[in-house]
């Protein structure tokens, strides 16, 4: 076991992180948390002792596991909560409650003109604040998931809103409570990634969301939990004169390998098709013509994600979304797309490559899993302790 040191922060977000990565689970005993945080039992204890005291996790007993067992499990409290604010597929939805689960949820659909976003999200976070206190949520950490996001200061050619306005919003309902505002991949890549049986594993990893928007994320796992940052992978242009992005360019992946790109292709209206969730191939056959476009769409994915990999290796590919729900006869156009382009080719490198059904519908799942991300990372600590 190592036992190097680290800061107050870091133990407590080691152990934090163990509890979050084992989701909906009814909790951990002590020992297995010691092992899995790289932790004392001793320093177990000191840690524990602390958070229970800030109501952060709680110790119900349980029946021991072995003769001489333990006979309590660590969990984080029922107390603990989150809010959040999510943007994806035209929809504006609000949310909070528990790690396990939304007390409520609120969605409304999202309008175009750059004033009546603004309007729209200060109703949006007046009405969090109502929701919140009607279901008894007194959230820690607020997460907003937002597509196109970059960074406060960065103009987002995606959604035309002023991130630092927002911020100033929510303090005035939420004071001295934590705001992370993500890019909508960053949310689903925390929302995939603390999932139950998450598929987080060692080594840098590329997590790839295709939907309305296509987006990439570096997952890197070295402290836990794992730094996530954001990729504009869906801006890469394969083609000057190919369809027009939201952007403003043309030729982008994310024109032609989104949601919207399948769609067209398919004939059928994009809120069809993301209805249809994981059964879309299903509902929607396609022929002959229709396969060998899919089959270019993927491959121009792949011919993306080789270059990306060029630029930066890692050790596994997680790609989420509409492609998952097709046989691996047509899948296999993402890895000869990444050979035709990933230097030495594919084999060689040796990269894992995976495919994940999407959430579509789940919001604001991401922004709630990105506040607990982010709360975790931060070991529960307010800002400067």
């Amino acid at each position: 076991m190592d036992h190097s040191p680290r800061s107050r922060r870091q133990t407590r977000a080691a152990l934090m992180a163990r509890l979050l990565a084992h989701g909906n689970a009814p909790g951990l005993y002590r020992p297995r948390l010691a092992a899995e945080a790289r932790l004392t039992e001793a320093s177990v204890s000191r840690i524990i002792a602390e958070l229970k005291a800030e109501g952060l996790v709680a110790e119900p007993r349980c029946p021991a596991p072995y003769a001489g067992g333990p006979t309590s499990m660590v969990t984080f409290s029922q107390d603990l909560h989150f809010a959040a604010i999510e943007i994806a597929s035209d929809r504006l939805t609000i949310g909070g409650g528990g790690i396990a689960s939304p007390a409520f949820v609120e969605r409304r659909p999202l309008p175009r003109e750059p004033g009546a976003l603004a309007a729209a999200l200060a109703s949006a976070v007046r009405d969090l604040a109502a929701a919140a206190s009607q279901h008894g949520v007194h959230p820690r950490q607020i997460g907003v998931s937002l597509p196109g996001y970059r960074g406060d200061a960065r103009p987002n050619p995606i959604l035309p809103l002023d991130p630092l306005a927002l911020r100033r919003l929510l303090a005035e309902h939420y004071p001295g409570v934590p705001v992370a505002i993500a890019n909508a991949v960053v949310a689903q890549a925390a929302a995939q990634l603390h999932r139950p049986a998450g598929w987080q594993g060692p080594g840098r990893q590329l997590f790839v969301y295709l939907a309305h928007g296509v987006a990439g994320a570096w997952i890197d796992p070295a402290e836990p939990p794992a730094a996530i940052r954001a990729l504009e992978l869906g801006h890469v242009v394969l083609d000057a004169k190919g369809p027009l992005c939201r952007c403003g360019h043309r030729g982008c992946l994310e024109a032609r390998a989104s949601t919207a790109a399948l769609a067209q292709r398919l004939d059928v209206p994009e809120a069809a098709l993301i209805e249809a969730g994981d059964g879309w191939a299903g509902r929607f056959p396609l022929g002959a013509l229709a396969r060998q476009a899919v089959q270019d769409m993927l491959g121009g994915l792949g011919l993306v994600l080789g270059n990306a990999l060029n630029l930066l290796p890692a050790e596994r590919v997680v790609i989420c979304g509409w492609p998952a729900s097709l046989p691996p006869e047509d899948r296999a156009a993402v890895g000869a797309g990444m050979d035709r382009s990933l230097f030495g080719g594919l084999a060689q490198a040796g990269i894992t490559l995976e495919f994940l059904p999407p959430d579509l519908g789940s919001e604001p799942r991401g922004a709630l899993a990105w506040a607990a991300h982010c709360f975790v990372e931060a070991g529960g600590l307010a800002t400067g302790a």
